[in-house]
């Protein structure tokens, strides 16, 4: 009975533990972003300040033809709302962190990592185009 329960909790452990997924993306700082497939939110970060990012992911979604419905501000921290087809939620978290940095968490319906990824790649872009100016 002992090995039994032993095993299953391994296995919960396993389970629970390999549901992150390690992705590349177009950030040349921090070329490693990560998913979770339990929550379905996509994590990177990106060189900057939160205002260049706010303002490349606006440009972001807009370019990528999401409607933006809205954001909440924060201490050193936004919310983006937007609405993909057929409604689907997307919320870009952005939270400004020490040494110029800023933590994007990308969250896209009940889950879509290439979705996300997209979006992600979309801010770094223009947040390189914006230091740029």
């Amino acid at each position: 009975m002992k090995k039994i329960i032993y095993l299953a909790l391994s296995s919960i452990g396993i389970l629970l533990c390999s549901c992150t997924t390690n992705v590349v993306v177009d950030s040349p700082s921090f070329p490693m972003a990560s998913y979770d497939e339990i929550s379905g939110t996509f994590s990177g970060k990106v060189v900057g300040n939160i205002n260049t990012a706010f303002r490349a992911t606006n440009l972001a979604l807009e370019d990528l033809k999401y409607f933006r419905v809205g954001q909440i501000p924060g201490n050193n921290s936004w919310l983006v709302y937007a609405r993909a087809l057929l409604d689907e939620q997307i919320v870009v978290s952005l939270e400004q962190l020490p040494n110029e940095e800023v933590a994007i968490e990308i969250s896209f319906g009940s889950g879509n990592l290439m979705k996300s990824q997209q979006i992600f790649n979309a801010i770094t872009k223009n947040m390189r185009l914006l230091e740029r100016r």
